[in-house]
């Protein structure tokens, strides 16, 4: 049954995660089992916040599956709600890139074609992850005990925060975070771990850690994390990964990058057998092929009902970063934490008082 939207890898249980794993082997290994995946369907690629890599990849995954993909430029001034109207009188699904947070989300209230979150803000990242968790499955041969790294800058990491997400869902995962400005993680990383009760520790310095990891998940530093450059400069040596570094880590160790990437990841590396950041972009295509079958392929018609939440508070979340900072006519969505504390459903952040 085709799903009317793509939003967050946690909208998938621990089984369904499983069941896509298992089909992603299956369209890594028969490509050309989906010739014709797509044929006379159109992809409206609406990317509002610029990527790339990700929009050609759609563009490719299109033509690979004899679809189509056009481009949807947004318009200053206009409303969101308005363009995905257009939008969905255009093409059969709507891939969106969004500058602000849970715009998937709110699109997907008006539209009547499915809508893939391509990335809202910093938000989510779902194919992305589904792309990182299959990488490390198809690489390490499974997904459980084992020893995780992260590098980063863990105060809003979303590719990092998709895949800990995963991998926090199966047995004896242990998680290490290298924070390259020496700041703490999150609130949002460390709830997650203590939710299933899984060991972690941070860590200031690589060089402390990687002998012991099986993954690493490095994600670009920018200088723009640290309070100054010179701070950035002082502590640089303690993140770069190159030759030298890699000659102290595990030889079935598996090494990782979202990328793009900046100076943490030497290209004197990129030749190691460790590394499989480049396959890594091979199977994001295939997320996205999956992405696609799972909303659009078989759809029985070209239209689908909008999916209808109604208010669920009168007080709207309007944090800058948040879609109802700009669409003030998004109906105000919440859910309630244990504590009494409201989540905007589109931003999941914490309701101002």
């Amino acid at each position: 049954m085709a799903m009317k939207r793509f939003m967050d890898i946690t909208d998938f249980t621990r089984e369904e995660l499983r069941e896509t794993l298992n089909q992603f082997v299956f369209v890594n290994q028969n490509k050309s089992v989906y010739a014709s995946e797509l044929k006379g369907k159109t992809i409206i690629n609406a990317f509002f916040k610029e990527n790339n890599f990700v929009k050609a990849s759609y563009e490719a995954t299109a033509s690979r599956t004899s679809g189509s993909a056009i481009s949807y430029s947004h318009t200053p001034g206009r409303t969101l709600k308005d363009e995905v109207t257009e939008m969905s009188a255009l093409g059969d699904v709507i891939v969106l890139s969004h500058p602000k947070k849970g715009a998937a989300r709110a699109a997907s209230l008006y539209s009547r074609i499915p809508v893939i979150n391509a990335g809202d803000g910093g938000r989510a990242y779902p194919v992305r992850t589904l792309a990182d968790i299959a990488t490390v499955s198809l690489e390490k041969k499974h997904v459980s005990n084992m020893k995780i790294g992260f590098l980063g800058d863990f105060s809003d990491n979303a590719p990092a925060k998709g895949l800990l997400q995963c991998l926090n869902l199966y047995k004896g995962n242990e998680f290490y975070f290298v924070s390259v400005n020496g700041k703490p993680i999150s609130d949002a990383y460390v709830s997650l771990m203590d939710k299933r009760e899984k060991p972690f520790e941070v860590y200031n310095n690589l060089f402390d850690i990687l002998p012991e990891l099986d993954v690493l998940y490095m994600t670009k530093v920018d200088k723009s994390s640290f309070d100054n450059e010179i701070m950035y400069e002082s502590r640089k040596h303690n993140f770069v990964l190159d030759e030298r570094m890699l000659m102290i880590a595990k030889p079935d160790l598996i090494v990782m990058h979202p990328f793009p990437r900046g100076e943490e990841l030497d290209m004197s590396v990129d030749g190691d057998h460790r590394v499989v950041y480049f396959r890594q972009m091979g199977y994001f295509n295939d997320a996205c092929l999956i992405s696609l079958i799972k909303t659009v392929s078989n759809k029985p018609s070209k239209y689908i009902e909008p999916i209808n939440e109604a208010p669920t508070h009168e007080k709207c979340c309007g944090k800058e970063d948040c879609i109802t900072s700009e669409e003030g006519y998004l109906p105000p969505l919440f859910f309630e934490t244990e504590d009494g504390r409201l989540i905007c459903k589109y931003c999941m952040q914490e309701l101002s008082e």
